[in-house]
């Protein structure tokens, strides 16, 4: 019985060793497909963004860009849009729908609504999905049908997670019209980085652990892009470790939350390489002032702080939500291990959610 969890262990460490690998296929089967072309025609109009769980925070990078490009994007949950916003699905929009299983309760309202327009021969949103397989009711009713094939997964987004940011990535280059070769030789550029950051951030890893494994609570902080690292890294601890966290903005974490800063708190700050980045890091500094157990991930030059150094993109910071995840999934395993938890074993849900 007492071996159980290591091998559910193993499983979800293996998937997050898979992720380099992963990438590479996703830049292989999507490097000379047609879809792109097609996608470009599509562009015009209101954007809607939406998912749920990871799949909602992967869409925060592609939100941010198509915005920077002039493209009006909303980021909206997937329950919130079918519930209290459904009113944007009879206006001319296209949907980007991220969903690992296709099959979640918000996906199937939202395929039903879209559904029902049709039969009232309204003019329906064009529908981009993305989804794990080939097989499911979203990407069967989608106009656009793609997938990460990033295979079975146990229980936490890892894989599924990273492999969407990217496919994303694409997709959202594309729609503003500057998709080119060089998008997928970057693919195959950070999945090199990703490999990178496995094998070599143990140490890191484990000084991290020591800083944050009596905390009750953890804060996790960025800006930008960084949100979906703030946001999903605070997911993966509360489902893989059932710890208590949240991700917030640098500038939100200043207007209130940073009166919180303990003893018992752990913060990581997302010192990631953008315009942001000196903001990022003097709110990690003035967190140490305050005497918060801090981690920084990212860009080193925190003083004092634990540091997890991850490779700089020097063209494409856009994806460097895809390199800060890691380290975020690797000190869960650690934590959970500390724990006797096995990180994916889910009590009270499972992974396609099936109620609302």
């Amino acid at each position: 019985m007492a071996r159980t969890p290591r091998l559910k262990l193993m499983s979800y460490q293996s998937d997050v060793l898979e992720q380099p690998q992963i990438l590479r296929a996703l830049v292989q089967t999507y490097q000379q497909d047609q879809v792109w072309s097609r996608i470009a025609a599509d562009r015009q109009g209101l954007i809607l963004l939406t998912g749920m769980g990871a799949s909602y925070n992967a869409l925060y990078p592609a939100w941010f860009y198509l915005n920077q490009q002039g493209k009006t994007a909303l980021h909206l949950e997937a329950s919130a849009l079918i519930h209290y916003l459904p009113a944007l699905l009879d206006t001319p929009c296209l949907i980007i729908a991220v969903s690992q299983s296709g099959e979640s309760v918000e996906m199937q309202r939202l395929v039903e609504q879209i559904e029902i327009r049709r039969r009232r021969h309204q003019q329906p949103p064009v529908v981009i999905s993305v989804t794990n397989s080939d097989q499911n009711t979203l990407a069967d009713q989608s106009d656009f049908s793609l997938f990460t094939h990033a295979g079975p997964e146990v229980g936490i987004a890892t894989k599924t997670y990273t492999s969407s940011l990217l496919l994303l990535n694409f997709i959202a280059k594309a729609l503003a019209g500057r998709l080119h070769a060089q998008d997928f030789e970057r693919g195959d550029a950070i999945a090199a980085s990703m490999q990178t950051v496995l094998q070599q951030t143990d140490p890191a890893i484990t000084a991290s652990f020591h800083a944050l494994k009596s905390c009750t609570y953890i804060a996790i902080i960025g800006r930008g892009p960084a949100l979906a690292t703030a946001k999903n890294g605070a997911l993966i601890f509360k489902e893989g470790v059932r710890l208590p966290a949240e991700g917030y903005s640098g500038g939100q974490f200043r207007h209130g939350p940073r009166e919180m800063v303990s003893a018992d708190i752990g913060l990581v700050v997302l010192t990631s390489p953008d315009q942001s980045l000196d903001l990022n890091q003097r709110l990690a500094s003035d967190i140490l002032n305050y005497g918060g157990k801090l981690v920084c991930i990212g860009r080193p030059g925190v003083p004092a702080s634990v540091e997890i150094p991850l490779p700089n993109l020097k063209e494409e910071s856009l994806l460097y939500p895809m390199l800060e995840i890691l380290p975020i999934q690797l000190l869960a395993a650690q934590l959970a291990a500390s724990k006797n938890i096995t990180p994916g074993e889910f009590r009270w849900s499972g992974k396609v959610v099936d109620q609302e």
